[in-house]
């Protein structure tokens, strides 16, 4: 089976791991990037498209439907997947040129809040759903916008790509739970209701504080009036490294992120790495933070359920483990590239069974 991934993500080396992975379950994939050369990593074949527009602004980018079409008839695949936001030019562009040929087409979108578009967006956003043959959601959310617009389509939720995690961590009991938050510091991502939990904690305790952001001089005010700052360490912005081995220091990440008309946790890397490194995951019910931590985290509602939950986990180490051991069995079944991958390659094929290629005229 041949596929044609349409994407400006994969033009980062890092990103395509799980697209690598599907040579494995019987696929041979050419990437479609904006611009570059063409080139192979490991099995993938790589194939520039020129486009028009802005590289920093890849959601406004105009991919050349006419290098398009070459692609589609050199590598005639039989399905086509755009990576790309379904208002997007390109999206449009790539969704056109596949349809004339026949080919089924699937698109990925990862916008999880219902949103105004301009009329030109509109129209694309439209014009693109009308054509394709199935869609794919990064959540739920996500997916369920998607089936709303095009409800006579397969759909699925997948995320858009996957992480590699390495062996099972040691990791040691400790006597004070060791809490972290790792985010910017705005009103949204709710650092101030873990202060006010911490603030009510009966035990011993400590926290990290991994960001800045222009709510930092007040949570820090927060911190001290709570009388918290003796068990506080602010650590601001830490490199990728130094989060990596922030996970064997702390027993429990909290994401505490409150959703507005305009912003919801569409995805969460940062909770993910935590999940696959065996640490014990509080989170607020919003976006897709349920789904993603499912069973093997704790989900909270109110302030109040923050504060029993971390109590909870304060008073019972054991609790802690099993979380964490749960959280990483998860990651595993659902998250690392592999079974993304083998999400991808379940779709796909369910999708050109459903509605097979057309023969070009």
């Amino acid at each position: 089976m041949r596929a044609l991934v349409l994407s400006h993500r994969l033009a980062d080396v890092a990103q395509r791991q799980t697209f690598r992975e599907l040579h494995a379950l019987g696929w041979s994939v050419t990437v479609a990037l904006p611009g570059g050369t063409a080139d192979t990593d490991g099995a993938l074949r790589l194939a520039p498209i020129p486009v028009s527009g802005l590289l920093a602004e890849p959601g406004a980018l105009r991919w050349q439907a006419r290098a398009i079409r070459r692609l589609l008839n050199d590598v005639r695949p039989d399905l086509v997947h755009v990576d790309e936001e379904p208002g997007s030019p390109g999206a449009l562009t790539a969704v056109r040129e596949a349809d004339r040929l026949g080919v089924p087409t699937v698109v990925f979108s990862g916008q999880s809040l219902p949103r105004e578009r301009g009329f030109l967006e509109r129209r694309r956003y439209a014009s693109t759903l009308t054509r394709v043959r199935g869609v794919i959601g990064g959540n739920r959310l996500a997916t369920g916008l998607l089936a709303a617009a095009a409800p006579d389509v397969l759909a699925a939720t997948i995320p858009q790509s996957g992480i590699t995690i390495g062996p099972a961590p040691t990791r040691t009991g400790s006597e004070p739970l060791r809490i972290a938050f790792v985010g910017r510091l705005v009103p949204e991502r709710g650092a101030d209701r873990l202060l006010k939990a911490c603030g009510q904690l009966m035990g011993p305790w400590t926290l990290v504080v991994a960001g800045t952001g222009p709510e930092q001089e007040g949570l820090e005010e927060l911190g001290q009036r709570l009388g918290l700052a003796s068990r506080t360490r602010w650590r601001g912005v830490l490199s990728r490294a130094q989060v990596q081995a922030l996970w064997a220091e702390i027993d429990c990440l909290v994401v505490p992120s409150r959703s507005t008309i305009t912003w919801t946790e569409a995805w969460a890397p940062v909770l993910v790495e935590a999940m696959a490194h065996e640490v014990a995951c509080v989170v607020s019910g919003e976006g897709a933070l349920p789904e993603i931590v499912g069973d093997a985290g704790i989900v909270v509602e109110t302030d109040e359920e923050l504060l029993v939950a971390l109590q909870g986990l304060l008073v019972t180490p054991e609790r802690r483990t099993t979380l964490g051991q749960a959280a990483r069995s998860r990651v595993l079944e659902r998250f690392v590239d592999a079974a993304v991958a083998r999400g991808l390659d379940a779709f796909w094929r369910q999708v050109t069974a459903a509605f097979p290629a057309r023969a070009a005229p």
